[in-house]
């Protein structure tokens, strides 16, 4: 079972719900742009602190075997050079990328490919972007970190007489709700906008329920190992697009 905690909250479970509701699925955006998570945890945390004592040949040997993991994701598997831009990105796919797309899978499905991206470099903005094209629509990504201490993140789906969106709040403060929103057109022509709330209590939280019922009683996780792999595709989807548009960009 793989940490995804997006992924239990309440409000995107319903949300989930209500997008498969659609005729039809028109347009969609996922959007993360956050600040630092230090910045949450010691306003938020109880007497939050910060360990550095390990040994020296512990982290020789961790950055021993992610280099390795770098090399086979995406030497081996993709063809991509392994350097500090690329590194970078990868980590970053890896990291608040991860429980976007995760969630966007869920809520949309595959993607089918990349019809462009934009990567971020090392020494740069930490900013990246992409469009996905599924069969009768496009998603857009946009997703980044700066010093601005705000949480950011939602997916919004876009249907013919209805909008849900659904957002994310900072995991690492307790009890902040994910909230479902939809607009809607209702069958007199009015127009109807709503938001729920449906609990305070944290997808971290809910998680760890679903994580006890996994293990005690044999509840399937919908969030498995072998789920979590299509991610990894579409970290190489944008890794490929991103890259072969810079090489164009620098051709011309």
């Amino acid at each position: 079972m793989v940490g995804y905690m997006r992924r239990y909250a309440s409000a995107f479970v319903d949300a989930v719900a209500e997008i498969g509701s659609l005729d039809q699925v028109h347009y969609a955006r996922v959007r993360d742009i956050v600040g630092p998570n230090s910045d949450f945890v010691g306003q938020s945390g109880t007497f939050p602190k910060v360990f550095g004592d390990y040994r020296k040949e512990d982290s020789e040997a961790l950055a021993s075997k992610t280099q390795e993991f770098l090399e086979q994701g995406l030497t081996k598997e993709l063809g991509i050079e392994v350097n500090a831009d690329t590194t970078n990105q990868w980590r970053n796919l890896g990291s608040l990328g991860s429980h976007d797309l995760s969630a966007m899978r869920e809520a949309l499905g595959m993607p089918r490919g990349v019809l462009g991206a934009s990567l971020c470099s090392a020494k740069g903005p930490q900013f990246w972007s992409a469009l996905f094209q599924y069969p009768s629509f496009a998603v857009s990504y946009e997703s980044g970190i700066d010093e601005v201490p705000r949480f950011d993140a939602s997916i919004e789906v876009f249907g013919g007489k209805k909008t849900v969106k659904v957002c994310f709040d900072s995991p690492y403060v307790k009890g902040l709700p994910t909230t479902m929103h939809i607009r809607e057109k209702l069958d007199d022509g009015s127009f109807r906008e709503s938001m729920v709330r449906k609990t305070y209590e944290d997808a971290y939280t809910l998680e760890m329920k679903e994580l006890h019922a996994f293990v005690v009683e044999g509840k399937p996780a919908k969030t498995t190992s072998e789920d979590a792999k299509r991610d990894l595709e579409i970290f190489g989807m944008i890794m490929k697009a991103g890259l072969e548009g810079q090489a164009r960009f620098n051709a011309n």
